[in-house]
């Protein structure tokens, strides 16, 4: 009889280590269903309307770009074989791959382009756009690696946390270049000789400086010739509860009229690459990166970056023969960065529907 007892407690004993995971397993449960839900609706909004529906299903967008979309399946699938549902581990980690794919033909760009020769009747010319808001470390780190992309064309913006850093502090820093400094924090350091310049707004969406510069372009068989192109230093607010649509609308419509000069759009967006509210601009111009770059195309936030808001546009008097987005840890956007060719004329074909 106590022999008997002794047994049912060694057994009752053995079986108390399993009950904690068990138990872990039922808490597992729901939380893959719930993110499984997500995943799918995710999915369908990417591929349907994006951020062209309403409120919801364009938070959904911005939250879950691609390469959160193809690791939440590789996570799904590694979750659900721990909690033993085997064949939907399975169904997860074929997902994982098909959008990962997806994901790395999007997100990751590999453009084999030779160094730019310089032709008759162009002007190279590298541009430099950062947002330095949010700084991570000193501002001499900010300075040392403007100055190691050495570009013609400097631009930044979210600059007013540097209030306390005077102009003549920029002037020494950067001897060479005209500086110029505006309000709502937009600065530009250029080797070229400001024409004009004028502030507008998308109204309660964001605001942006228009500057008209002259370089001088090469000619086959005569001296060089002025020619004036146009830039727009675009900071579209982060409001994720209101659409991009009429800021880049009136961007668009801005570019249009300039459409027999070269154009130069330069900014943070704070809207993904793939936004259907970037269709308008398209029509006009040229997305430097997806033209000629090379790498990951995310700029924020850093250290991880998972979306492409910032970035370099042109029109068709542009060429593009590189592109990067640069790694550092003085802001938490990366800066972006492309080597183009401005010509006198404007190049053969349209910019990409």
């Amino acid at each position: 009889m106590n022999s008997e007892k002794l047994v049912e407690q060694d057994g009752e004993g053995q079986s108390e280590p399993g009950r904690p995971a068990c138990r872990g397993i039922w808490l597992m449960k729901p939380l893959a269903v719930v993110m499984s839900v997500f995943w799918v609706l995710a999915l369908i909004v990417r591929l349907t309307f994006r951020d062209s529906g309403g409120t919801i299903s364009t938070l959904i967008f911005y939250i879950s770009p691609l390469i959160l979309i193809s690791t939440g399946a590789v996570f799904l699938s590694v979750l659900t074989l721990w909690i033993r549902w085997h064949r939907l581990a399975l169904i997860w980690l074929l997902m994982g791959a098909l959008t990962g794919v997806w994901c790395y033909q999007k997100q990751f760009q590999k453009h084999h382009t030779a160094n730019p020769v310089l032709e008759a009747d162009s002007m190279p010319l590298r541009v430099l756009f950062w947002n330095v808001g949010d700084q991570l470390w000193s501002i001499k780190n900010m300075v040392q690696e403007i100055k190691r992309v050495d570009a013609d064309l400097v631009a930044l913006v979210e600059v007013e946390s540097y209030s306390s850093t005077d102009q003549e502090f920029w002037e020494k820093s950067f001897p060479g270049y005209r500086f110029q400094a505006g309000k709502n924090g937009f600065m530009l350091l250029s080797r070229f000789p400001t024409i004009a310049s004028e502030f507008g707004n998308f109204g309660r969406m964001g605001r942006y400086l228009k500057i008209n510069l002259k370089a001088d372009v090469s000619q086959s068989g005569a001296s060089a010739v002025s020619e004036a192109f146009v830039v727009y230093l675009v900071d579209i607010n982060s409001d994720i509860l209101r659409s991009r649509k009429e800021a880049l609308q009136k961007l668009a419509e801005e570019v249009a009229q300039q459409k027999e000069n070269p154009v130069l759009i330069v900014g943070d967006f704070n809207t993904p690459g793939d936004s259907v509210h970037f269709n308008p601009l398209r029509k006009l111009c040229r997305n430097s990166f997806e033209d000629a770059g090379e790498g990951y195309n995310a700029t924020w936030p850093l250290p991880l970056p998972v979306l492409d808001l910032d970035g370099i546009w042109v029109n068709s008097f542009f060429r593009v023969s590189s592109s990067e987005n640069r790694w550092t840890w003085y802001s938490d956007h990366r800066p972006v960065v492309a080597d183009l060719l401005l010509q006198t004329a404007p190049a053969w074909g349209k910019p990409a529907d």
